[in-house]
């Protein structure tokens, strides 16, 4: 007569009776598992787990790639800066079309609406008034 293999997995600590597939699958991902930790080590991998320290975790010392450089940062603010030193010699109404084209985000035609004049008008403003302000930013 046969013998029956009966296949245990150990779970939390306690052994569990399993199927034979599911024996072969547990063992089989274990040992996939111990094959890529292997060729990490051969290849000189480093986890940046193991740089945790008390005040700092291993992965916050991988650079933001998408984050802004400290030049990129300050020239942003030189150049808002320089825009909203331009924008304080427009006229009072010059400033008001900016506002509402740009920072309200209006359309021409709504803006033209409000001023009771044609939305070409407006347009022609706006390409004035923007001409002006690329001439005060590189004077």
């Amino acid at each position: 007569m046969a013998e029956k293999n009966e296949y245990y997995i150990r779970v939390r600590g306690t052994l569990v009776l399993v199927t034979p597939e599911v024996y072969k699958a547990c063992h089989q991902t274990k040992r996939k598992v111990k094959t890529l930790y292997e060729k990490d080590e051969r290849n000189g991998l480093v986890s940046y787990d193991s740089m945790d320290t008390e005040d700092m975790l291993g992965e916050e010392t991988i650079p933001d790639s998408d984050a802004a450089s400290v030049e990129d940062i300050v020239e942003d603010k030189l150049l808002r800066d320089r825009l909203h030193s331009c924008l304080l010699q427009l006229t009072a109404e010059e400033q008001s079309l900016i506002f509402e084209l740009f920072f309200a985000q209006k359309t021409e035609r709504e803006y033209a609406e409000t001023l009771g004049i044609s939305q070409k008008a407006v347009n022609k403003r706006r390409h004035k008034v923007l001409i002006k302000l690329r001439r005060l930013m590189t004077a």
